[in-house]
């Protein structure tokens, strides 16, 4: 009995650095890709940055990515005001979010959003770190930008 408890002890040491190991590689960015809720909780924060008010009962956010990505790589989603009268309704925004790095796009305005609050949320849903200029530039290029503008504001 005595042999055996210390190899048990190693055992579990071993299964549980292999383990710990598994969960590190898991958590990487490059692998990981955000769930269709975590992309609609982003996208409910951004659009609250950008003073849109969710609970108004004549604004809609609703998945642009029906049967399939509206964007390759991309949750894509548009804010919509209803109109109170007859006419057209009014689009507010149309947001992409990158299904692997959590980078938030306005389509229409070639936006890229980053604040705070964002990339705090945007880190605990994919370990992510800030990406590079270039990897910025070719998210835009993927969306049609030619160029990226600044965070708008209504």
């Amino acid at each position: 009995m005595r042999r055996t408890l210390p190899s048990i002890l190693l055992l579990a040491i071993a299964l549980g650095c292999a383990g710990s190991a598994r969960s590190h590689a898991a958590a990487q960015p490059s692998k990981h890709q955000l769930t269709a809720r975590q992309a609609h909780q982003i996208v409910a924060l951004v659009a609250h940055h950008d003073q849109i008010d969710l609970s108004d009962t004549h604004i809609e956010l609703n998945s642009m990515d029906l049967s399939t990505d509206f964007t390759p790589g991309f949750f894509s989603f548009i804010v919509i005001r209803e109109s109170t009268s007859p006419g057209p309704d009014e689009t507010l925004r149309r947001y992409a979010i990158n299904r692997r790095t959590g980078d938030v796009w306005e389509m229409t305005l070639c936006t890229h959003y980053d604040f705070p609050e964002l990339a705090r949320l945007q880190h605990s849903y994919s370990g992510r770190t800030p990406v590079g200029a270039s990897e910025l530039a070719a998210q835009g290029k993927q969306l049609g930008c030619s160029q990226q503008n600044s965070n708008p504001t209504l």
